[in-house]
């Protein structure tokens, strides 16, 4: 009947019952089972074998707590009658245990096979035993496992050395995990970019078991870091070198000049008339060809040379390492050689010249900004000279540099300071030797340079476009002058006033003119403008309209240094001039030179013929003035008659009947 004979202390602890409450009782009436067919079964297999060891049971305790258990049972006899021995052994820690090992492995194996991450784990001689879905999708084999394959296959090979090196240093000890950037190989052999972290894994007793690696695919990052990258050092346009790039190599060059003991070049480009292009043609075909230009500057050098645009139509060259200033020379003239070439871009045929300047390193300096600077000096030499050349960087370039700094910022301040003033050449009519006239001419009283001809700051002005101020000034300071002197002689006298070039186009040179005259009471027919033939031939029409405009306020019109630019009389006639100038170059030679007299006389001859006066310019002897007066030339000007003088010095010379004449 199964009745229970004795029981043991742990029987008793981990039941819950009490002795009294299990003696004698029979197992089929106490509820200890889960399962009620445990026991039948357990009998059944002790009576069929003898019996039976380890068989897994599960009892209830008083407490209703369950207890997995391992059940041994076998027969035995006690006072000659036949027993059953059961020895039962707790089991539930064991199953709880080997339950949270289940689970566990079961969220390692969800959070290997989903994670978002590639994870291979890898034994101790580099083979891949086991890979997630994520690597084996990232890695390109979806078809063939990544199990089985040496890690190194997935390197590219100039990087296996420094794999290998790695995987040593883990599992000697050195560390236990590193993170890097490394490129990886899919199994199509394209090339990505990775977060590669890989992990030792070690066993209770801290050896090392297999490695862990982390791999995430990091290469849309990297592209656009590398775009971030060129959009920071390279230009957008051309895809060459931008500034920034250009003054790093700059300074390595420098540097490496200066340890090595050799020469580096650098060369400043400014492309010829590029503006034309984009006026005339639009900015989309000037783009292009900044493009085809970068390609052929790019072919002019080695690879070890740096091509830049530091923007616009300015291109910069850095010649690393040259063995003379005369490899830069080599390679100026290839470039002015290749860039001449025709190139057709849109139907539009196009031939492009550049101007470079060459600054040679360390000899004309070791800084960044100053070696550009030096170089850019020399290119403006080199469009200053007729651009299409090429021209070194000479300390005598920055001299005249510094020198025309100085007088662009003195300029500035000499109209604030009123230090500028009017001299006064007399205009002499040959036939009886009076000052019938002046040509106002311009000095500067500089505070430290004294008195200063226009020869020393009129460039400067008219290409900063301080000119057209200044000729403002002069305008009304010379319509007050003309006034005043016209009030003293008593009679019509003529002011003549050199317009420069930039204020020739400037659109309201007319209408200052009106004002002046009109604000000093001036007669306009004692106001003659000189301009050059230069001038009249830039912008045909533009200056045509000018011109006529002036003429129909009642002033002359002079064309002054004639013969020294490329028109020509025949073609003045479309113009209403009144009075031509003739070059002093003409002038000082004769009577020595056979060919200026023959220029002179037929300029003053065909001037006849079309109705203008002739003014010769710079008679400086008697021997001239004869040679005029010959040739019928009605009025001169020149060191003969008298220098330019100021105002104070002029106004006694204005008298009724005056004839003058210096001494040669």
């Amino acid at each position: 009947d199964l009745s229970i004979y004795d029981i043991n202390e742990s029987f008793l602890l981990a039941s819950d019952y009490s002795r009294a409450e299990l003696l004698g009782k029979s197992v089929y009436d106490l509820n200890v089972f889960d399962h009620a067919n445990e026991l039948e079964e357990a009998t059944s297999q002790l009576a069929a074998q003898g019996s039976f060891s380890s068989r897994e049971m599960q009892f209830i305790a008083k407490s209703g707590r369950r207890i997995q258990s391992l059940v041994s049972a076998t027969f035995i006899e006690i006072n000659e009658e036949p027993c059953i021995l059961c020895i039962v052994k707790n089991v539930n820690d064991l199953r709880q245990a080997e339950e949270n090992l289940k689970l566990s492995e079961q969220r390692f194996r969800g959070a290997f096979e989903n994670s978002p991450v590639g994870i291979v784990l890898i034994d101790l001689d580099g083979n891949i035993f086991q890979a997630n879905n994520f690597a084996t999708e990232v890695l390109g084999y979806e078809k063939d496992p990544l199990e089985g394959i040496h890690i190194s296959r997935l390197i590219p090979p100039e990087d296996r050395g420094q794999l290998k090196e790695t995987l040593d240093r883990l599992i000697n000890g050195g560390d236990d995990t590193v993170r890097t950037e490394r490129r990886m190989l899919r199994e199509d052999s394209l090339e990505i970019w990775t977060n590669f972290h890989i992990v030792m894994q070690r066993d209770s007793a801290g050896e090392p078991a297999y490695l862990i690696g982390q791999i995430a695919d990091i290469s849309e990052m990297k592209n656009s870091q590398r775009k971030m990258e060129r959009m920071a050092f390279y230009d957008t346009l051309t895809n060459l070198a931008n500034r920034r790039l250009f003054y790093d190599r700059l300074g390595q060059a420098i540097d490496h000049a200066q340890r090595s003991n050799h020469l580096s070049a650098l060369l400043y480009l400014d492309l010829d008339q590029f503006k034309r292009v984009n006026d005339t043609l639009g900015h989309e075909i000037g783009d292009i060809l900044l493009q085809e230009i970068s390609t052929r500057l790019t072919g002019c050098v080695r690879k070890e040379d740096t091509v830049a645009r530091p923007g616009g139509d300015e291109f910069t060259i850095l010649l690393f390492d040259i063995k003379s200033p005369s490899d830069a020379s080599l390679v100026a003239d290839k470039i002015l050689k290749t860039l001449r070439q025709p190139l057709t871009i849109s139907g539009h045929q196009l031939v492009i010249t550049t101007s470079i300047g060459i600054t040679i390193i360390p000899q004309d300096g070791t800084d960044p900004n100053s070696l550009t600077k030096n170089a850019d000096l020399a290119m403006y030499r080199a469009k200053e000279a007729g651009r299409n050349i090429y021209q070194f960087y000479s300390e005598e370039m920055n001299t005249n540099a510094i020198k025309r700094l100085k007088t662009e910022y003195e300029l500035r301040r000499a109209m604030e300071r009123s230090e500028f003033e009017l001299y006064y050449q007399p205009k002499v009519r040959l036939s009886d030797q009076q000052i019938v006239g002046v040509e106002c001419l311009i000095r500067w009283n500089h505070p430290e340079r004294g008195v200063l001809a226009p020869v020393e700051f009129i460039e400067v002005a008219e290409e900063t476009g301080a000119i057209v101020d200044m000729g403002n000034w002069i305008i009304a300071e010379a319509c007050q002058t003309g006034s005043l002197l016209c009030e003293q002689a008593q009679r019509n006298f003529q002011i003549a006033i050199n317009i420069s070039p930039r204020q020739f186009k400037d659109p309201n040179l007319v209408s200052t003119i009106q004002r002046s005259l009109r604000e000093t009471g001036l007669n306009p027919a004692t106001l003659e403008i000189e301009i050059t033939e230069t001038m009249l031939m830039g912008d045909v029409d533009a200056a045509n309209q000018t011109v006529h405009r002036l003429h129909d306020l009642g002033v002359r019109l002079a064309i002054d240094d004639f013969g020294t630019g490329y028109s020509s009389l025949s073609y003045l006639k479309k113009f209403p001039i009144d009075t031509v100038k003739v070059d002093r170059s003409f002038i000082m030679d004769i009577p020595s030179s056979s060919d200026d007299k023959a220029i002179t006389s037929a300029v003053i001859a065909m001037a006849h013929k079309l109705n203008m006066e002739v003014v010769a310019e710079g008679v400086e002897t008697k021997a001239q003035l004869e040679f005029l007066l010959t040739h019928r030339c009605e009025y001169a000007q020149g060191y003969l008659f008298s220098k330019p003088l100021p105002l104070s010095n002029l106004r006694h010379m204005i008298q009724p009947n005056v004839r003058i004449m210096r001494s040669p």
